[in-house]
């Protein structure tokens, strides 16, 4: 059996403790990638990092402090070395009606959503045009589709493909790959309580989706992508 080609690569995922972020990471980990996974909860990041088949490096790490990535990114390459792959995978996802939206609730999802990602990858940048890398935005259907109460979560998420479209233009005289994908409703603690249980288990599984994420990071480098949007087969709010 051939070895795939990711197999050696290095790569940081942000919000790898749980949900999308640690889906991800797994199925990069199957395919050989060392992973270093970034999120806030120590426990969470540094259990999840030990679950990996592929040994990788728990950092717990808030990404929306400069100083404290940077901290992480010395560790990453002082432990796994160059970085080849950064996948942005770290969210917050809070709902509230226009009429009701406060500075506070928009400042921290876009600070997490669409700020920490940009500045993360201007850190990552020198790494990412050395190694001819690969960085994979996990942004959101949000960014194409309205749904009530959710515009600081769905600006957090236009931003953040627009931004990808940026980067892909400026990466590819560097031979760095710019995936954007854009998942419809997923299992994961990011909905908390707002999403009945019935309603969850007719979501997508996370772990689909950080397959789906590895494959296209293995994907032949001849190939480019638009944005890549998945869903359910059916709206899980209706299919209860």
């Amino acid at each position: 059996m051939n070895a795939s080609p990711l197999h050696g690569r290095v790569a940081v995922v942000t919000g790898g403790g749980s949900g999308i972020g640690l889906a991800i990471a797994s199925s990069l980990a199957r395919r050989g990638v060392r992973c270093a996974l970034l999120g806030r909860r120590a426990e969470a990041v540094e259990s999840a990092a030990g679950s990996l088949v592929t040994p990788g490096l728990g950092i717990p790490t808030d990404v929306t402090d400069t100083t404290r990535v940077d901290d992480a990114l010395r560790r990453v390459h002082g432990h796994l070395g160059p970085v080849d792959i950064v996948v942005h995978a770290a969210g917050v996802f809070h709902k509230a009606p226009v009429g009701e939206l406060t500075a506070t609730h928009w400042q921290e999802v876009l600070a997490v959503n669409l700020t920490a990602p940009v500045f993360l990858t201007q850190a990552l940048w020198p790494d990412l045009v050395a190694q001819s890398g690969q960085i994979l935005f996990v942004g959101s259907i949000a960014a194409d589709r309205a749904f009530p109460a959710n515009s600081a979560y769905a600006a957090s998420k236009g931003g953040l493909a627009s931004f990808a479209r940026v980067v892909a233009e400026e990466g590819r005289d560097h031979g760095v790959r710019v995936i954007t994908l854009q998942p419809g409703q997923t299992d994961t603690p990011i909905w908390g309580d707002t999403a009945p249980r019935p309603v969850r288990r007719a979501m997508m599984r996370a772990e689909g989706v950080g397959a789906l994420a590895a494959d296209l990071l293995a994907t032949d480098r001849s190939v480019d992508f638009e944005p890549v949007t998945v869903v359910p087969p059916t709206d899980p709010w209706e299919a209860t």
